[in-house]
């Protein structure tokens, strides 16, 4: 069975023909953790993408003057955005759902426009307006906003971007006519559909259409205009105001504020305090921000190269490996069993089979727990068994939940052997876990990138008596001299 994980081997094309489109070649199992920065749009040579956000702008600036026409009885449809999850990017670490913007952010997003940001689209300071604004202190609206909101309002531009892709590379069977909800009718108030020809799972019955995205507008993490930039870089901000008096008002307000040893959580509530009695701060920040933007496209640039090497080129390198024909999807044990097997199959793969420099770039170890969780996934491709990734069973989130009915679960967990908590949380973590969710079985699976912290794991499991432990697998990704070499 051939594992066809990423859009170019799903649709067995050159990756050369994704980089051509500047398209980013997306994992079609889970979400990759990467995100729309309208930001990039703005610092774009691209009269399209400046389009695109001009877009996104006036139409919040639009929903910001019916908030504050309406009030609380503004009508809430308008303002909430489902999550567009067609294009594989976000949280997910497995399949493409997510939440997107519901009730709460609509009733959030129309107090803050009567409120904080009353002034939002006419501001003097900054070229334009930015939607990152309404994020930056406690309104209620969270930076999962930003993208979703701005892949809503770009949606026909991806859609149509998405098209021209497919029509160039794919084969009329790869294809099919979608109609999708994608045009905002403004004087209705409405969206309406428009058909699009797009690339979908042929090779599923019904299978739904998939969104390709421009790698130039993605991110990993935080947006360039974002809180803890602010925060970080608020001393700089407030002496970058032109406004003399205004820069010595608020830099004498700030250190009022601070304590004299000041702590990260003291900081934050003098910023919070500073901006809340001086909010053309945040203005000011936004100007700032706009006169650095060829650094915002630097910044995505390497993030996104380096989730590249992180992430989609291990998956891909992974499956190459060994995971192209596998014994596994075929067997049906228990739980425990089957978790058992495929963890010391992961095992094997890293140690004996090469997949040990799938974690390595020039030389660096680069896996994270995150990346080792995405891999072992992979390993239930085509599984009779119900797979649930962070699944939270009243403690917090656990790696993974493997069940077979209600009576038969097993938990696994992931660490890397450098983890400074590791004794402890060999020691409780799953245990709770299984208390919360009544799970009868669980597994714990450690990666180390040297000989050294094979030992200390070791060392911490003869000490709370585990050493040997079945369901404890100690997976050594260090690298490995080849036989030639040796000999």
């Amino acid at each position: 069975m051939a594992l066809k994980l990423v859009f170019t081997e799903y649709f067995d094309i050159t990756e050369t023909k994704m980089e051509q489109h500047g398209a980013l070649n997306i994992c079609l199992n889970a979400d990759l953790p990467l995100f729309i920065d309208p930001f990039l749009l703005f610092a774009s040579d691209k009269k399209e993408y400046k389009i695109q956000h001009d877009k996104i702008v006036n139409h919040l600036i639009s929903l910001k003057e019916i908030a504050k026409n309406d009030g609380d009885n503004a009508n809430l449809s308008l303002f909430k955005f489902p999550e567009i999850k067609q294009n594989w990017l976000g949280l997910c670490k497995y399949g493409n759902n997510g939440k997107g913007l519901g009730v709460k952010f609509a009733k959030d997003i129309i107090s803050a426009f009567n409120g904080f940001y009353s002034n939002f689209g006419s501001e003097t300071v900054s070229d334009t307006s930015h939607i990152e604004k309404l994020t930056l202190v406690g309104s209620g609206v969270g930076k999962d906003f930003i993208s979703d909101f701005s892949t809503n309002l770009m949606f026909e531009f991806l859609l149509e971007y998405t098209e021209s892709f497919a029509k160039k590379y794919l084969k009329p069977h790869q294809i099919k006519t979608f109609s999708v909800r994608c045009v905002y009718d403004e004087d209705l108030m409405v969206w309406k559909p428009r058909e699009f020809e797009l690339p979908f799972f042929f090779l599923e019955e019904n299978g739904d259409f998939i969104l390709l995205t421009p790698m130039d507008i993605l991110t990993k993490d935080e947006a360039f205009i974002c809180h803890n930039d602010l925060v970080g870089n608020f001393r700089n901000v407030a002496n970058s105001i032109g406004n003399y008096s205004l820069r010595e008002s608020v830099n004498a307000y700030f250190q009022k504020t601070l304590p004299v040893l000041p702590k990260k959580k003291d900081i934050e509530l003098a910023v919070s305090k500073t901006i809340n009695q001086y909010p053309e701060i945040l203005d000011y920040y936004i100007r700032k921000k706009e006169l650095e933007k060829d650094k915002s496209k630097k910044i995505s640039s390497e993030k996104l190269d380096q989730l590249k090497n992180e992430l989609i080129k291990t998956l891909g390198d992974f499956t190459k490996i060994i995971l192209e024909e596998s014994e596994f999807f075929n067997t049906r044990p228990t739980s425990y069993d089957e978790s058992l097997k495929r963890a010391n199959y992961l095992k094997d793969v890293i140690e004996n089979n090469d997949g040990y420099r799938v974690f390595y770039h020039k030389g660096k170890a680069i896996a994270s727990e995150d990346t080792v969780q995405r891999i072992f996934r992979l390993t239930w491709y085509a599984t009779p068994f119900d797979v649930n990734a962070e699944v939270n069973n009243g403690r917090g989130p656990a790696d993974y939940k493997i069940s077979h009915g209600s009576g038969d679960s097993t938990i696994v967990e992931f660490k890397l052997a450098k983890s400074t908590s590791l004794k402890k949380n060999l020691e409780n973590q799953t245990v709770i876990y299984k208390k919360a969710s009544k799970s009868i079985n669980d597994i714990k699976v450690i990666l180390c990138y040297t000989k050294f912290e094979i030992g200390k794991v070791n060392r911490i499991l003869k000490k709370i008596d585990q050493e040997g432990a079945e369901n404890i697998v100690i997976i050594d990704a260090s690298p490995k001299v080849s036989a030639s070499v040796a000999g």
